[in-house]
């Protein structure tokens, strides 16, 4: 059995316990996840014991040579198909995920009478295995060597948007096919905007730098972010470096199988909070990491899940002094039974 048919199986297990005869799936993420085939416009129905791909014509005989654990088929109407299966088998809680479907996909399904359930795969996509965790570990890796390489080549002068178009060329030179998200750089004042807007601002002598960045490689996405002092650091850039540093590192050290998410984002926020500066973290401790930028768990005050190893999130606490400087500093961990392992090394 290949990773894509236990994928299969194991979401047939999550319908089982959850009792719900069947569920469609319809987004191209979720179906590569569960069968390998990356390609927009086919449909899939899995049940408790099957599994049905309805697909253009022109993709059978494709899908069949990568995926001969599904049987394809090529109906007139994917979305009629799907339904009248669904009516033949009996079927009468089948589900989809409003997360993963467009508005009007989301109302035709309502509208067939099938209802909404959060959560499946991406309960599924959380923990990482097999292959999974060496792609993103290249992926982080090449992340972390490409600031390295960038790093030394940021002077005086250069614009944000230079620097963000040199690292997605160094990352791709290295065998990513891309940057994971719109990437993140900040000089100066612009770095105390968490989800700033990369421009064509240049820097100056004795300003704060923040790189936030991270690629895809081989589908998986790694993110990563960096904070220095281009120049002559004063001592308020000194302090709340050295509070952010130590508080990351509080958050990683929580990391483990077992620990709620919600401690990990505690671990760090009470270390700046103590520091005087809480008012000054102003978004969550971290997100999972994988197929897509941000999935599950997450890692702030509200979050309730529970990490499992294998699971690959972010720890990235920040504090951000408006009209000044930004201190982020984010690293990918790989979460262990004992512990965990930084990806962004």
């Amino acid at each position: 059995m290949n990773i894509h048919e236990k994928r299969l199986k194991d979401l047939q297990h999550l319908l089982k316990k959850e009792k719900l005869d069947a569920m469609v799936v319809s987004r191209p993420l979720e179906q590569g996840f569960l069968t390998g085939y990356h390609m927009d416009g086919y449909l899939m129905l899995v049940s408790q014991t099957d599994v049905w791909a309805f697909m253009p014509k022109m993709f059978v005989d494709q899908f069949r040579s990568k995926v001969d654990f599904v049987s394809p088929s090529a109906p007139d109407n994917q979305l009629e198909a799907a339904i009248l299966k669904i009516r033949e088998n009996k079927f009468r809680k089948t589900v989809f995920e409003p997360e993963t479907e467009s508005y009007l996909r989301g109302q035709f399904w309502r509208k067939k009478g099938l209802l909404e359930f959060k959560g499946l795969t991406a309960g599924l996509r959380a923990v990482k295995e097999g292959a999974e965790i060496s792609i993103l570990r290249k992926s982080c890796h090449i992340a972390a060597k490409a600031f390295k390489i960038v790093k030394p080549r940021i002077k005086s002068g250069r614009t944000e948007i230079s620097v963000s178009r040199e690292l997605e060329d160094i990352m791709q030179a290295m065998g990513a096919k891309g940057p994971s998200f719109n990437l993140i750089i900040g000089f100066g004042p612009d770095s105390a905007l968490p989800h700033h807007e990369t421009s064509d601002r240049p820097l100056k002598k004795n300003e704060a730098v923040l790189l936030d960045f991270g690629c895809v490689y081989n589908g998986y996405c790694s993110d990563i972010t960096r904070t220095y002092f281009h120049g002559k650091p004063g001592a308020e850039f000194k302090k709340v470096y050295a509070i952010v540093d130590a508080a990351q590192k509080a958050g990683v050290k929580k990391v483990k199988a077992g620990v709620k998410t919600a401690a990990v984002d505690k671990a760090c926020r009470e270390y700046i909070s103590d520091a005087g500066f809480g008012q000054y973290f102003i978004h969550g401790t971290g997100h999972g990491v994988g197929l897509e930028i941000h999935e599950s768990p997450t890692l702030n005050t509200k979050s309730r899940e529970t990490l499992r190893a294998g699971m690959t999130v972010t720890v990235e606490p920040g504090i951000y002094l408006y009209g000044k400087f930004g201190v982020r500093i984010e690293d990918s961990v790989l979460v262990k039974s004992g512990g965990c392992e930084i990806l962004t090394r």
